[in-house]
């Protein structure tokens, strides 16, 4: 037999050659790395093990200075591990380490001769500090001889594996001489003429095998052909169902002879419905598919008694999908009596679904999947229409989730989203299945409560809804606080138009957001006014913010306890309205927060008190720690810390005469944020209070990781702590934590000697009240600064 390059013999022996030695090379390479690798791990394991099992014996006995007991761990440790050939225990407190070795090699020495050295940290037991270090030198000789097997046995390995690939190659080349003679019959194969092959071979082998397949392969091509002239048959029968097809519905047509139950489906049929094709079906199966079966039997009952034609559209599960089929169709008879169905079908399943779709877009909210305002108000007038006739009463509910725009600019609009969805299947769980809650857009939601008997049915929901949302949420990995605020309107009592209960129930909500938020409130007649009223109060504090014209920044003095000296001030922000005069934080910071104008004003608030703060240094009031309040929305706004730093330097302050005061319940909200938020703070160098202390949840385990520098503790516990034993408690409390945590303390409210002689003793550092001064303009403080005496 010829051989050459482009032979099956050739290229079989020469891949079988190339694949050995590669195979060879990658095990030769690889086992070893592995072999090697995992007796190191396991050495490397052991000495782990040992340094465990020592480590906090040493540490033990380091505490109490029992140095003989770590001669003696050292010695039993050489002495049970014959592979450990050297321990160094380096203690910090001492100058010369423990060193023990079965011979007078050092650890250079060892590290040379290539042993395996371990060094791990030697952790104190009790406070969990690291106190030194421990180094164990283990023997290489095991690890010397393991190599040592391992190249002997696989030597031998691939020895022995060499040999069977040379016996393999000698048996492929004697069987494959063999296609020659197949190769010989294979020409003589006339496809015109076909004959069985005329070769035999007494061989069992695989050359016998495709003998006996290529003379398959004939006997196949012979049936092959006589197949297609029946498919010729078969195609021009199904030609003409492809034309009624067109002629009906341009789709899969079928027929059913009713007399001889016989059923044609064209290939489209097959494919609608998922079956294997030309599989054979009856016309009972197909009904067994069918989930209408009753209203398709009735109708092709009635077209096969009439000979007419027939319109329906049912739907089909098949292999666990459901499809929906629209048919049309006709019953033909002969004169001879025969009868057959023929007809059209189409799968209208996708159009189906985008018709829901569709529907869904133009009714539902896409996010939260809740009736959107088209929907709502097609089921409010409903609504409305029912209790005309029955006399009953309906409830608009009109819900505003609180401090949401925050969420979504602190922690992203997918968190927000995600809340959204959440908050929506929360509010869904306490309704009735008769009532409507929809989504008409933002953080708004409204909810219609059809049919009920008093007031109090509303009352009742909107309780359950503020309960139900009290306390924590978890949102992916963020823990949240949510409430909302709620405005309720009644049908007739307080308008019989839709617009007109939902424009009260808003006008209700907007009330709820002013008197503090997570309540709910009930429309009046006048509730209208002070919506007015809040407005105006929104217009001018607008106007006063862009021409700089009646805000004006007020001080009041803290006073150091230890020197009875002014150690700064609290800077508080006073609106001298045009027309109304003196307007207090009271009246409209709450309306800031609630149109979002706060930002603007808080940042004027910063720019104006780091001004002043140039201004005191100028009259030499120099050592003054300006306390300036942060909102909110202010604290969690990523531009502040920019724009406070772009303000330092721009006016040479230094920051620490700067401390800026979040309140409690703001620092508790989202800690993780909040500590990040801190520590930024604190690289610029001013200083933090948490203002209001006591009257939050505060978070102990946060709290001392928060880079705070002072308390300020509530007023509400320094007015009455002189009378009450609780608010005394309380307040000596606070001191006292503050202190551990290394906190200074500022008391709010100190009014009368009582508070500051009872404050003193508790070890307060400082005091702030009307008792040393009231919050005055800059300039009657500056006054005051320069004529205090420390000593009266």
């Amino acid at each position: 037999m010829n051989i050459n390059t482009n032979s099956i013999l050739f290229r079989t022996l020469f891949i079988l050659f190339i694949s050995s030695s590669f195979f060879v090379s990658f095990i030769s390479i690889s086992s070893k790395h592995t072999f090697s690798d995992g007796y190191i791990t396991l050495i490397n394991e052991k000495i782990d093990e040992i340094i465990s099992n020592i480590s906090p014996q040493i540490a033990l006995n380091l505490s109490y200075g029992f140095n003989k007991a770590i001669d003696e761990i050292g010695d039993n440790l050489l002495k049970d591990n014959p592979n450990v050939l050297f321990l160094e225990i380096k203690v910090d407190e001492y100058q010369n380490p423990f060193i023990y070795s079965k011979d007078t090699n050092t650890l250079q020495k060892l590290k040379v001769d290539n042993n395996f050295i371990s060094t791990s940290p030697l952790i104190d037991s009790v406070t969990l500090t690291k106190i030194g270090t421990i180094t164990i030198v283990y023997s290489n000789k095991p690890y010397k001889k393991f190599m040592k097997d391992f190249y002997i046995w696989f030597s031998s390995g691939i020895s022995i594996f060499i040999i069977l690939m040379l016996i393999l190659a000698y048996y492929l080349y004697s069987s494959l001489k063999n296609l020659t003679l197949l190769d010989s019959s294979l020409k003589k194969f006339n496809p015109a003429h076909p004959e069985e092959l005329s070769f035999n071979l007494n061989s069992k082998d695989e050359v016998a095998s495709i003998s006996k397949s290529a003379k398959l392969m004939i006997h196949n091509i012979i049936n092959f052909l006589e197949d297609e002239k029946r498919l010729q048959t078969e195609l021009s029968k199904n030609k003409k169902h492809l034309e009624d097809a067109q002629r009906l519905a341009n789709v899969g047509s079928w027929e059913y002879d009713i007399n001889n139950k016989i059923l044609s489906l064209s290939d489209e049929i097959y494919r609608i419905l998922g079956l294997k094709f030309k599989k054979n079906i009856t016309y009972q199966e197909i009904f067994n598919f069918i989930n209408e079966k009753e209203y398709v039997i009735n109708i092709l009952k009635n077209a096969i008694k009439k000979g007419s034609k027939f319109d329906l559209q049912c739907s089909l599960t098949i292999n666990n999908k459901n499809i929906i089929i629209h048919t049309i169709g006709k019953v033909r008879k002969t004169a001879k009596g025969s009868s057959k169905i023929i007809a059209a079908s189409m799968d209208i399943t996708q159009e189906e679904k985008n018709k829901k779709t569709i529907h869904k877009l133009a009714f539902y909210d896409s996010l939260t999947e809740l009736p959107n305002r088209s929907l709502l108000k097609d089921r409010i007038h409903k609504a409305l229409q029912y209790a005309k006739r029955q006399n009953s009463k309906v409830a608009i509910l009109f819900l505003d989730l609180d401090h949401f725009k925050l969420i979504n600019d602190t922690l992203g609009h997918s968190i927000g989203d995600k809340l959204l969805i959440y908050t929506s299947k929360l509010l869904r769980k306490q309704l009735r299945e008769s009532d409507t809650l929809s989504r008409i857009g933002g953080d708004e939601f409204i909810i219609l409560l059809p049919d009920i008997d008093s007031i109090d049915d509303a009352k009742d929901v909107a309780k359950k809804i503020l309960t139900a949302l009290n306390g924590q949420h978890n949102i992916e990995s963020h823990q949240l606080y949510i409430s909302t605020s709620i405005g309720i309107s009644i049908y007739p009592d307080d308008s019989i138009e839709m617009d007109g209960l939902i424009k009260n129930a808003d006008t209700a909500m907007y009330e709820a957001k002013q008197n503090g938020r997570n309540n709910y409130k009930i429309y009046f007649e006048n509730m209208g006014n002070y919506i007015s009223k809040q407005l105006t109060i929104e217009h001018d504090l607008r106007e006063a913010i862009e021409t700089d014209i009646g805000l004006q920044m007020y001080y009041q003095p803290k006073i150091d306890v230890k020197t009875n000296r002014i150690s700064g001030a609290e800077a508080l922000i006073r609106w001298i309205h045009p027309t109304k005069g003196m307007i207090f934080p009271d009246e409209f910071i709450h309306v800031a927060e609630s149109t979002g104008i706060i930002l603007k004003l808080s940042n004027w608030i910063i720019e104006d008190s780091i001004k002043q703060v140039v201004k005191f240094n100028e009259v030499g009031l120099k050592d003054l720690k300006i306390a300036i309040n942060l909102s909110a929305r202010q604290f969690q706004d990523q531009n502040l810390l920019p724009f406070i730093s772009s303000l330092i330097e721009k006016y040479k302050v230094n920051p620490k005469q700067l401390e800026f005061e979040i309140t409690e319940t703001v620092s508790m909200k989202n800690l993780d944020n909040t500590l990040k938020i801190l520590e930024r703070f604190k690289s610029l160098g001013v200083s933090i209070a948490i203002d209001d202390f006591g009257t939050g949840h505060s978070s102990l385990l946060y709290l001392k990781k928060f880079p705070i520098n002072t308390l300020k503790i509530d007023q509400s516990f320094v007015f009455d702590m002189v009378k009450d034993e609780g608010d005394r408690v309380i307040v000596q409390t606070i001191i006292s934590m503050a202190h551990s945590l290394g906190f200074r303390t500022v008391a709010e409210g100190v009014e009368t000697l009582e508070h500051v002689e009872l404050l003193k003793t508790l070890g307060c550092d400082e005091f702030q009240g009307y008792y040393y001064s009231k919050p005055i303009p800059a300039d009657k403080f500056i006054d005051f600064s320069q004529n205090y005496n420390p000593n009266t």
